[in-house]
């Protein structure tokens, strides 16, 4: 009886210990860093910051023009809110006139109410500046993904990862593939030229103008161009006249917008001793054309335009009246 008892409690204590190893083993695979569950995916952001994302994402919420753009470009039934400046492609634009996606505000004042009542699958935010509405939507336990390119390599990254969440990789492929082969045609016609040393204005009172972090100077260097104040290292930043006067540009790049500026240009004190005022090579481009968007490649054929054509035709622009 007694040899029973202990076979017993040996048996017992096996029986535990088998146990005990069973949960040990769930317990460590339920905490392992990062976690798949299932439907799930986790991804790296523009920031730095890991996401976990569904595998199935049916409502998007974007909070800039842009990644609107890019979402529209793949799925645009599943952009369910946007911004106010939603424009680009025009389907975008004609379901933000109709309402099929709601204004949930602009670059800086997103409506965090809104975004909740949408209930997104995923969150499209952009750079640092958009943190201040990317934490509290994490906090509450939403997808937020930044977007924060600063190149055609990273906007092509991008897309492509959108392509992917949203199932539709192959239709990404196709639009990227488009992109790199009129990217090839525009940056190859002038590529034994010279770079043309250039000045893009953005604000006119005070002078404000982009610094390397930006895209804007990237896409100054795809186009055949270098950017005067390239060193300077913030996205944009303001500036003097005799810091411009300075560094001397050939080509001065303006908004168009700023047009009744620039007719002031030979009247301004400094100015006319600078050499592209002086031959009147500037021009004028569109906000919307160095956007850091999947659609640069409008942009980068402006610019590429503006840097190396003949100047004499704008020359009478800086005579003209106000």
């Amino acid at each position: 009886m007694r040899v029973l008892l202990q076979l017993g409690g040996i048996i017992a204590r096996e029986h535990s210990a088998r146990r005990l190893f069973a949960l040990q083993a769930v317990v460590a695979l339920l905490t392992t860093t990062p976690v798949a569950l299932a439907g799930k995916r986790i991804i790296v952001d523009d920031l730095g910051f890991k996401v976990e994302v569904n595998d199935h994402i049916q409502r998007v919420v974007s909070l800039v023009p842009t990644n609107s753009e890019m979402v529209c470009l793949l799925d645009c039934e599943r952009l369910k809110g946007g911004t106010r400046y939603d424009e680009f492609p025009a389907e975008l634009k004609m379901r933000v006139q109709s309402k099929q996606i709601e204004i949930i505000g602009g670059g800086f004042d997103a409506n965090l109410e809104k975004i909740v009542q949408l209930q997104p699958d995923l969150v499209l935010t952009n750079g640092p500046t958009q943190q201040r509405f990317a934490v509290p939507l994490k906090n509450m336990g939403y997808s937020v993904v930044s977007l924060w390119p600063r190149d055609m390599d990273g906007l092509v990254k991008d897309f492509l990862l959108l392509g992917e969440l949203l199932g539709q990789a192959q239709k990404a492929q196709s639009v990227v593939h488009d992109i790199r082969a009129r990217f090839q045609a525009i940056t190859t016609k002038e590529k034994n030229q010279p770079k043309k040393r250039a000045y893009l204005q953005m604000w006119t009172d005070p002078l404000i103008t982009v610094g390397k972090a930006s895209f804007t100077d990237w896409l100054v260097s795809a186009a055949g161009g270098v950017n005067v104040f390239g060193d300077m290292p913030f996205d944009s930043g303001q500036i003097g006249v005799e810091s411009l006067i300075q560094r001397n540009p050939e080509v001065l790049i303006f908004l168009a917008e700023q047009a009744p500026f620039v007719k002031t240009l030979a009247r301004r004190p400094g100015w006319s001793s600078i050499r592209g005022v002086r031959a009147g090579h500037f021009c004028f481009i569109e906000e919307p054309d160095i956007r850091r968007s999947i659609l640069f490649i409008e942009g980068l054929a402006k610019l590429h335009s503006c840097l190396f054509r003949p100047v004499a035709s704008t020359q009478r622009l800086l005579t003209e009246p106000n």
